[in-house]
């Protein structure tokens, strides 16, 4: 099977069971983000090749652990968790120095993300909506950063670290996501230049959390972080802007209040 359509088949697969999830919220959303950051971790630890016990062994349960502390206890015992697993990694004196800075590396790229979703998801009347919000931005930069990348090329974005990114498809992700933003606005009362404002940025955190990982993987030299999803490769491939928007869309909320998108 080409590698668009099985891309295509596996979004039409697991999205809707994805927004099913933060549809329903709580254990469904735990749950769905316990198995993307273990699976994440464990991606981590191939990729980065931490395979010292102490750090590979945290880097798969240490996140599990603190999403346990995050369902229990709420975001603030959650990022108490997430302090004492960075301490952890760096006491891990098993490890080589390398290890230790990639497993805090690690933990800072998955477990920020989860606390960021979880703080969204909780926020009282809106939380559910605000996700949504999240992953329609995400998706619609990768779309638009895709179609624009493919139908117009042209000079490299970042050739050294992604040879693919193209100006225009970072154009073109910017521009779906506005439009997006600007479709909301006609469908309900969202506050029209706090909105617009949050998707730009949220696909320029989508598009600086893509880079990342490739130049990751360009690090680490692999080509994809795993292979559990057809046609995406692993979990991080799939969640990559996702791991940036998350906290940036937490920031935004957190400095400036609900009132600039409601």
């Amino acid at each position: 099977m080409p590698n668009l359509a099985k891309r295509i088949l596996s979004a039409v697969v697991l999205g809707p069971l994805v927004l099913l999830c933060v549809w329903r919220g709580e254990i469904w959303f735990a749950a769905l983000i316990a198995i993307i950051v273990v699976a994440g971790g464990g991606e981590w630890r191939k990729m980065a090749k931490l395979d010292t016990l102490g750090v590979g062994t945290l880097l798969v349960l240490g996140p599990l652990f603190i999403l346990v502390a995050i369902f229990a206890a709420g975001v603030t015992a959650g990022l108490f968790g997430l302090g004492l697993g960075l301490l952890m990694a760096l006491g891990s004196f098993g490890s080589s120095w390398s290890e230790r800075r990639w497993a805090v590396v690690a933990l800072l790229h998955l477990v920020c993300a989860a606390l960021a979703l979880f703080f969204l998801r909780q926020i009282p009347e809106i939380g559910r909506d605000l996700v949504f919000v999240l992953f329609g931005a995400v998706w619609l930069s990768d779309i638009g950063g895709y179609v624009a990348g493919r139908l117009f090329g042209g000079a490299k974005l970042a050739p050294r670290i992604s040879p693919n990114k193209t100006w225009a498809g970072f154009a073109g992700a910017i521009s779906f996501t506005v439009a997006g933003a600007v479709v909301l606005l006609y469908l309900t009362e969202a506050n029209g230049l706090g909105i617009l404002i949050l998707a730009a940025a949220l696909s320029l955190a989508t598009q600086a959390g893509d880079l990342f990982e490739s130049w990751i993987k360009r690090l680490f030299e692999v080509k994809d972080s795993g292979n559990l999803i057809p046609g995406h490769g692993g979990v991080l491939d799939r969640i990559d802007g996702l791991l940036f928007a998350a906290p940036v869309l937490g920031l935004f909320i957190l400095i400036f209040g609900t009132d600039l998108v409601l």
